[in-house]
C-alpha cells in the first residue's frame, strides 16, 4: 500500500504494487488533467474528448491483452497552477490511475510530482514542464526550448518578402515565451522585426492603439502569440483601420467551427501545426491512415464534436500509450511502459505526426524540423508549401542554430500560396 511522503515534491514511497497502480487483470485505470474552466477552455478541454474516442475504439475491439482502457477520472485545474499541482497528485494519491493520458493546461505545475513519482504522463506539449523527465510524453515530442530560433516565421515571411514585421503576445508567460522564439528566429534569418507589444493584457479587449503604431511603422507581416479571441479582434480592429494586405501567422485560431463564424477576420491568414492538417481526409484520402481514423472516430464516438488541435493531441497521446502497452503485452507496470516508449524511434500516430525518435524527444530536438502550414480560404483551410508527397515542410536548420541560410527540404508548393 503507498504512503506519502511529508510534502512537497518527494516521490511517494511504494511497494513493488505501486509500479502496476491501477493494473487489474480486465482493465487499466488512467486519468486526464486539463482546463475544463478558466479563460481558455476551448484550447485545452478537448483533449479529453480525443483520449476517450481512442480509448473507445480499441474497447471495442478487446482492449489491449484483454484489458480494456478505464478513462475514469478527468480532472479540472480551473487554468490554475496552484490547483494543477494538487489535482495531480490527486490522481495519483486518491485516485490510484496507472497514468494520466490527457494533459493540457497552460501552467503544467503538477508536471513535477508527476515526474517524480514516475507517472507516465501523456499530452498537449505547450508547456517547458514537459522536457527533460522521461516519463513525461508531449504529443509531438516533449523537449520545448521557447528561446530556440524559430524557422517557420522567417520561411513565410521569406514567401511574402516582408519587410516589416510585428510580433504581438499576452502578458502572460506561455504567450510570450512561445512568441520570443519566433522573434529569435526572425532576426536569426535577417527579417526586420519593426514593432513588439508582449504585454497586451489577457484577453485582449481594445487593440486600436497596436494597430495604430503597426500603421504607422509600415508593418507588412504580423505573428501573433495570442488566443482566438484576441486573433480575430487584431484583424477586425486591422479591417476597421484600413490596414489591408499584411500577412498573418496565428498560433492559435486553426479551428473548422472559427473559420466558419469568422469568415473575414481570418481570410488569408497563415498557421502552422506539428500535425499533418485535418484537411488531408478529404485532399488525401488513405496518405495519413491516423488521421483517416481520428476524424471518422470522432464521427462515431462524439458526434457533433469538430477536429481540433487539443483533440487531435488527446488521440495522439492515447495512440503513444496504446502502443506502448502493446510493446509490454501483459507484464504491465509503469516501469516497463515508460522503458518501452522510449525506445521507439520513429512514432508518428499512424502518420498524423513527423517522427517522433522517443530516444532523443525528452531532451532535444534535432532536425529536421517539420510542420505543416496552412492557409484560410473562404470557409476553408487549405495545406501549402507542402508537396503531393507530404504536406509537411521541413527545414534542415543547423543544430545548435547558427547563421547558416533556411534550407526547405520539400519547397514544391500545393495549394494557394
Amino acid at each position: 500500500m503507498a504512503t506519502l511522503a511529508a510534502c512537497g515534491n518527494a516521490k511517494t514511497t511504494v511497494s513493488e504494487a505501486g509500479n502496476t497502480q491501477g493494473v487489474f487483470s480486465n482493465r487499466v485505470v488512467v486519468g486526464a488533467l486539463s482546463s475544463q474552466t478558466g479563460p481558455l477552455p476551448a484550447d485545452f478541454a478537448p483533449i479529453v474528448t480525443g483520449a476517450q474516442v481512442y480509448f473507445d475504439m480499441v474497447n471495442a475491439q478487446g482492449g489491449v491483452d484483454g484489458r480494456r482502457i478505464d478513462l475514469a477520472y478527468s480532472l479540472d485545474d480551473q487554468s490554475s497552477p496552484s490547483i494543477d499541482a494538487t489535482q495531480a497528485r490527486a490522481l495519483v494519491d486518491e485516485f490510484h490511475v496507472f497514468a494520466v493520458v490527457a494533459v493540457a493546461t497552460p501552467s503544467f505545475t503538477g508536471a513535477s510530482f508527476l515526474a517524480a513519482n514516475d507517472v507516465p504522463t501523456f499530452g498537449l506539449n505547450v508547456n517547458p514542464q514537459w522536457s527533460g523527465p522521461p516519463s513525461l510524453f508531449g504529443s509531438s515530442g516533449s523537449y520545448t526550448n521557447f528561446t530556440s530560433p524559430e524557422v517557420e516565421p522567417a520561411f513565410l515571411a521569406e514567401q511574402h518578402h516582408a519587410h516589416a514585421v510585428a510580433v504581438l503576445a499576452y502578458n502572460v508567460a506561455q504567450s510570450q515565451a512561445g512568441c520570443q522564439g519566433m522573434i529569435n528566429g526572425l532576426h536569426r534569418y535577417g527579417i526586420p522585426v519593426v514593432y513588439e507589444d508582449l504585454s497586451i493584457p489577457a484577453p485582449a479587449s481594445d487593440l486600436h492603439a497596436d494597430v495604430t503604431r503597426m500603421q504607422a511603422a509600415g508593418v507588412d507581416m504580423i505573428v501573433s502569440c495570442m488566443d482566438l479571441g484576441g486573433n480575430v479582434l487584431l484583424s477586425q480592429t486591422m479591417q476597421e483601420a484600413g490596414m489591408s494586405g499584411v500577412t498573418q501567422l496565428w498560433e492559435d485560431g486553426y479551428d473548422e467551427s472559427a473559420i466558419r463564424e469568422f469568415t473575414s477576420a481570418m481570410q488569408g491568414v497563415y498557421f502552422t501545426e506539428p500535425h499533418v492538417p485535418f484537411e488531408v481526409t478529404q485532399l488525401y484520402p488513405g496518405v495519413y491512415p491516423g488521421m483517416d481514423q481520428f476524424q471518422a472516430m470522432l464521427k462515431r464516438y462524439a458526434p457533433g464534436t469538430l477536429p481540433s488541435q487539443a483533440a487531435q493531441a488527446g488521440w495522439t497521446s492515447a495512440d503513444l500509450f496504446v502502443t506502448g502497452m502493446r510493446a509490454v503485452a501483459r507484464d504491465l507496470t509503469r516501469s516497463r511502459l515508460v522503458a518501452a516508449i522510449n525506445r521507439m524511434s520513429s512514432f508518428t500516430a499512424d502518420g498524423i505526426l513527423s517522427p517522433v525518435d522517443w530516444r532523443l524527444a525528452h531532451t532535444s530536438s534535432p532536425p529536421p524540423n517539420c510542420n505543416a502550414y496552412i492557409h484560410a480560404v473562404g470557409t476553408r483551410f487549405v495545406p501549402v508549401y507542402g508537396t503531393p508527397q507530404s504536406v509537411f515542410s521541413c527545414f534542415e536548420t543547423p543544430y545548435p542554430p547558427t547563421t547558416a541560410p533556411i534550407t526547405l527540404l520539400n519547397p514544391v508548393p500545393v495549394g494557394v500560396p
